[in-house]
């Protein structure tokens, strides 16, 4: 090491110059450097989607569901499969292991979908390539005066078409207004006048809607093509279209029925402030791009649109854009390092005492970062919240302050003599820079188990743990080469160590209190012991979760109601709840979505309205409700005015978070498997009943799966038979008459519109009317359906749950109140001893709690695993075990005593956060012990007596072995004590390393001695 600064003192111009060009690379990086709100935390996944308009929840489970899940089985890389079967709807996800790539995972899925058997007509389809996280911007579509469906028209066929083609969009999926559709309804009467059946009116329709290609001819030199248009432009055409002749006379469409333009039967609707039906899109990022990036490219877009494009009287408002949460969490994570960085400078100059010395530290900060940037930027990495707001600037000045106090210090005590400030420098340098090397290599060992981790710990830390490395190797690169050179320079007249009477009060009563621990080592040893012990009593009380929430700054708040509830009933409810969402001061903008968009991506039904309510910054709720917990109890207490409907809260991208990861609409789920749906709701009911009453479980529902009802028209096979009719020709009545069938497809320029064939409404509105819906006969008599089959109404299927090719029911609950373990555990132990499930059945609780369950099994690896790798670098640089287990034992001893007893005080429970922050204090701990035992060392290297040289050493060490200590905690203050939007990860983190570093500081100074006096003896091998 010491070549290396011997090296740079002598090239001072070259080491400026590579300086220079570090700063500029840097902020080159630091300009092109995407910066996310948070990193997507969901793994690869694939999801395929079939609608089968029409058919209930069995049938489509039976022929759609169950056939792309067995052609789905056995694609390479699968972690498990998951499906929802319900009304007209199929949904199979993949989720894929960590780290697959999403292109294989769809061309996989791709090519096992080809060769299917299933119901003609039905084509699956592949869902765009997004995460579920992948929900960047939101706007709605206003005018003045135009209709839901005018307006749907334009999303439909002029919006989302131009924001697909930005870059690094996935889809843009439009939601409320009504897809128009041409609609023939006949008068079931006036078609048997004509003797037509309304299969043969729809196939006449098909049959007058085409154009064709003659080829061409050459006339005058000339080719002509030669085209036949007989395509249908208008309600006009669609009225003259001939049915059917007889004995001459056409009969014409308009004569039994009559043309209109209607919207689709209506699946959801969306809200929008005081508007009951508006039209939403939602733009998704692709997998994989910068979200910065691409929002910048639909902001354009959007301007575009609405200066170019659209007509005056339409425009784009986005009521929801990632770039806001990305600049407010920017925002606090920089004031939050400004705050740490200022902390830092004060803390070095107060303790160096000369502002010289601690302005060539704080040099250190905005190069360690630079550096991190730029090695960012070559890998093609973003920042994030935790990435960068994790960052301590007091680690990344601590072999720093270590370097500059020793040279500082030898400086001023040859003061007056005729040493050349170069070599005083050079060889205090040597004195510290091999101990400092291996410091910062251990802190750096400390992060390097965070890429142990899997799942969505591994996803939100692997950024945090890459930028601290980087930036430890730039700040190690500064201190062994920079700042010698400017110590040099900036320290060539010579330097005088001022007195500083704080840190002289505190040294003196440092030494009586040393002398007593050296006096009573085996004492102090036990004593501290026993206070580590007692640390670990406490934590039990702590409990633990798996991760803290994302604040994402607005809410998301979802009513479920009665699960067979209609369309119109649920919207009639739906803007009641808006309007008392929009009650409160503090909410900005309330949107509401009512069952799924026409194109299938939200699994759902009308019972289930999703609301986004927008939220001023916080500092600007002046009203009754400081907090987002208080809104929530004042929200909830207003809405306990809908009884029977049960509200959840959660956030935007959370939600869609918890449902990737759980499979319901709940980031806590206890799933009951099995094979018959009976027995999966008798089972269900049981395990609510049980959780309902189980301290701290909140919010408990069960998905209803079945009881929906359904007017069944058994076909009789003999009455049929006698007719000489095939239950085809009754089940195709069935599906046109009455569920309506598309005949073909008007065209207008570039917009598809539907033609869709079907009875007037009044005639196919009840089970009356349905029975009397006429059936023609090969023998031409016209006979009622149910003349044909046995109508009635039966409960069935509202939803089929299935997950790894098998059915499931699922509970979903919340935890309050109290921590997340603690209560699913409770909950698991009372469900298993009052709920016996039959064979062939079983219990899975999934969500959080298999993540905190699986996390933790990592930590219990990965800690031990830490303090090993580190017990080996100090093996390295000591050349013997003792002097690293004494290291090691008084971290053990010393630092977790702090992040324990903070995490009591401020009833924060142990999470994935909380752990990572304990492997970075283990790192951060070992540097202070490393600087005391390589002292003593050379100390007793140099012919002291072992005592003195402990004694000695500790009181030449404690100033920097104390400044070390109070940056690094005083550089995550900020974090540990900050509140708001993207606070929440990191401040279990940082609470940890402050806390710890504290306890750290006060017991090691007397710990680290009495260790070293237990465990040295006269003949040791001594390396530094």
């Amino acid at each position: 090491m010491n070549r290396i600064v011997a090296t740079a003192l002598r090239q001072p111009l070259l080491v400026l110059l590579m300086t220079a060009i570090l700063i500029g690379v840097g902020v080159w990086s630091l300009q092109r450097l995407p910066v996310d709100a948070y990193p997507d935390l969901s793994p690869p996944m694939v999801e395929v989607i079939t609608q089968w308009p029409g058919h209930a929840a069995e049938e489509v489970e039976r022929l759609i569901t169950v056939p792309v899940e067995i052609g789905l089985n056995g694609i390479p890389k699968t972690a498990y499969s998951r499906s929802i079967s319900l009304y007209g709807l199929s949904d199979v996800t993949l989720t894929f292991a960590d780290g697959t790539d999403n292109y294989f995972a769809r061309q996989q899925v791709y090519n096992s979908l080809q060769g299917l058997s299933l119901p003609t007509g039905v084509t699956p389809s592949v869902s765009p390539m997004s995460s579920p996280s992948g929900l960047i911007y939101r706007y709605v579509l206003q005018s003045p005066d135009r209709s839901p469906m005018e307006l749907k028209t334009f999303e439909d066929w002029v919006i989302e078409p131009a924001f697909k083609a930005v870059p690094g969009v996935a889809d843009d999926s439009g939601f409320g207004g009504g897809t128009m559709q041409y609609q023939v309804l006949f008068d079931p009467a006036k078609l048997a006048g004509a003797g037509l059946s309304i299969q043969q009116a729809e196939t006449a329709l098909g049959a007058n809607n085409s154009n064709a290609g003659g080829g061409f001819y050459t006339q005058g030199g000339q080719f002509y093509y030669v085209r036949g248009l007989g395509r249908i432009n208008t309600l006009e055409d669609i009225g003259n279209v001939v049915l059917a002749v007889h004995n001459g006379v056409p009969t014409l469409l308009k004569d039994i029925g009559h043309a209109q333009i209607g919207i689709a039967p209506r699946l959801g609707e969306f809200g929008f402030e005081k508007q009951d039906d508006a039209v939403e899109g939602v733009i998704l990022l692709r997998t994989g791009e910068k979200t910065q990036d691409v929002l910048k490219g639909v902001e354009a877009k959007a301007r575009e649109l609405n200066s170019q494009v659209l007509p005056k009287d339409v425009k784009i408002v986005p009521f929801y854009d990632r770039t806001d949460l990305v600049t407010l969490t920017t925002h606090i994570v920089a004031g939050n390092l400004l705050r740490g960085m200022l902390l830092v400078i004060v803390v070095l100059i107060f303790f160096l005492y000369d502002i010289r010395a601690g302005l060539i530290v704080a040099v250190t900060i905005p190069l360690a970062l630079l550096f991190a940037f730029t090695c960012l930027n070559i890998q093609k990495a973003s920042a994030n919240l935790l990435s960068i707001g994790a960052i301590d600037f007091g680690i990344l000045v601590d072999a720093s302050v270590v370097m500059v106090e020793n040279i500082f210090r030898q400086i001023a005590l040859r003061e007056g003599t005729r040493a050349n400030v170069g070599e005083i420098i050079r060889d205090a340098a040597s004195e510290v820079d091999r101990p400092l090397f291996y410091a910062v290599l251990v802190i750096v060992v400390s992060f390097l188990p965070i890429y142990v981790l899997s799942g969505p710990s591994g996803t939100l830390f692997r950024p945090m743990a890459d930028t601290m490395i980087f930036a430890l190797v730039g700040s190690l690169f500064a201190t062994l080469i920079l700042l010698p050179v400017l110590c040099a320079w900036f320290m060539r007249n010579g330097v005088r160590e001022r007195r500083n009477p704080g840190f002289e009060w505190v040294k003196a009563r440092y030494i009586r209190g040393l002398d007593f621990c050296l006096e009573h080592r085996w004492g102090v040893t036990i004593a501290c012991g026993i206070v580590f012990a007692a640390s670990l009593l406490l934590v039990p009380l702590i409990g633990a979760e798996f991760m803290p929430q994302l604040d994402e700054g607005a809410l998301w708040v979802r009513a479920t109601m009665p699960s067979t509830i209609s369309y119109d009933e649920s919207a009639k409810l739906t803007p009641k709840v808006r309007d008392i969402l929009r009650s409160f001061p503090e909410v900005t903008t309330v949107a509401s979505e009512l069952g799924r968009p026409d194109d299938g991506t939200d699994s759902t039904g009308f019972f289930n309205v999703e609301f986004y309510v927008g939220l001023k910054p916080y500092g600007q709720w002046n009203g009754a409700y400081h907090t987002k917990p208080q809104l929530i109890a004042a929200i909830n207490k207003k809405l306990e005015a809908f009884p029977g409907v049960i509200f959840n809260y959660t956030q935007p991208a959370e939600d869609a978070v918890d449902e990737a990861e759980t499979g319901l609409k709940s980031a806590l789920a206890v799933k009951v498997f099995g094979g018959d749906l009976g027995t999966l709701e008798q089972k269900g009911r049981a395990v609510k009943a049980i959780l309902e009453h189980v301290r701290g479980i909140k919010d408990v529902t069960l998905v209803h799966e079945l009881g929906q009802p359904s007017l069944v028209v058994k076909i009789d096979r003999a009455k049929i038979a006698r007719y000489g009719l095939n239950a085809d020709d009754i089940n195709g009545l069935i599906t046109t008459a009455v569920g309506g069938d598309v005949a073909t497809q008007v065209v207008q320029q570039e917009k598809q519109f539907d033609l869709v064939v079907r009875l007037d409404h009044q005639f196919r509105d009840n089970p009356q009317e349905i029975g009397n819906i006429l059936v023609a006969t090969p023998g031409g008599q016209q006979l009622p359906l149910k003349e044909f089959a046995d109508i009635s109404v039966q409960d069935g299927a509202s939803f089929i749950y299935r997950e790894n090719n098998s059915r499931y029911i699922g509970v979903q609950f919340s935890v309050e109140g109290r921590d997340l373990a603690g209560a699913v555990q409770d909950a698991i132990n009372q469900v298993n001893g009052h709920v016996a499930l039959p064979s062939g059945y079983r219990m899975d609780w999934g969500g959080d709690y298999t993540e905190y369950t699986a996390s933790r099994d990592q930590l219990k690896v990965i800690l031990p695993l830490t303090v090993f790798l580190i017990f080996m670098l100090l093996f390295a640089l000591y050349g013997n075990f003792k002097f690293p287990f004494i290291t090691i034992a008084g971290v053990v001893l010393s630092a977790p005593v702090g992040g324990i007893l903070a995490l009591w005080l401020t009833h924060t429970p142990f999470s994935v956060s909380s752990g990572v922050g304990f492997l970075a204090l283990i790192g951060v701990s070992v540097q202070t012990a490393v600087v005391y035992i390589s002292y003593v060392n050379e100390l007793r290297r140099d012919g002291i007596p072992l005592d003195e040289a402990i004694r000695e050493g500790a009181i030449l060490r404690l100033r920097p072995i104390t400044m070390t200590a109070l940056v690094a905690a005083f550089g995550l203050l900020p974090a540990a004590l900050a509140t708001g939007v993207g606070t929440d990860s990191q401040r279990p983190f940082a609470l940890v390393i402050v806390s710890g570093l504290f306890t750290r500081l006060l017991i090691s100074v007397f710990l680290m001695p009495a260790l070293y006096a237990l465990a040295a003896r006269p003949d040791d091998r001594l390396q530094v």
